[in-house]
């Protein structure tokens, strides 16, 4: 059962995330919701909350699809490895990386950048 936040709360926490969005902070490698809620100064089980009733997912799901955005992206403009572009942007690894972009998009990465191309 989720507690519900109130409006006041709501807004505090959207505005907070969507600075941190706007500084890029999903990109930190080993990111955690109760490190991102020290960070912004919000309790954990709040975020979450907000996290899941806003965005419809889990929080490591929500990052994870944030630094797909921003691998896609970089993709776009930049020549270098999916590996390279994978560490950039948050994930451990390629196979990790790999895993979460064909779950979101459909398609391995690489598939993805041929097909951009």
């Amino acid at each position: 059962m989720s507690i519900r936040l109130g409006d006041k709360t709501y807004l505090l926490i959207g505005k907070k995330l969507d600075e941190w969005k706007r500084q890029k902070g999903f990109l930190c490698l080993g990111l955690t919701i109760q490190a991102l809620s020290k960070s912004i100064g919000v309790n954990r089980t709040y975020l979450s909350n907000y996290v899941n009733d806003t965005y419809g997912r889990n929080f490591n799901r929500w990052v994870n699809e944030l630094r797909i955005e921003e691998a896609k992206s970089r993709m776009k403009t930049a020549e270098n490895s999916l590996a390279e572009i994978a560490a950039q942007v948050g994930f451990a690894d390629l196979a990790h990386f790999s895993k979460q972009f064909k779950r979101k998009e459909g398609l391995s990465p690489s598939a993805w950048r041929k097909k951009l191309r």
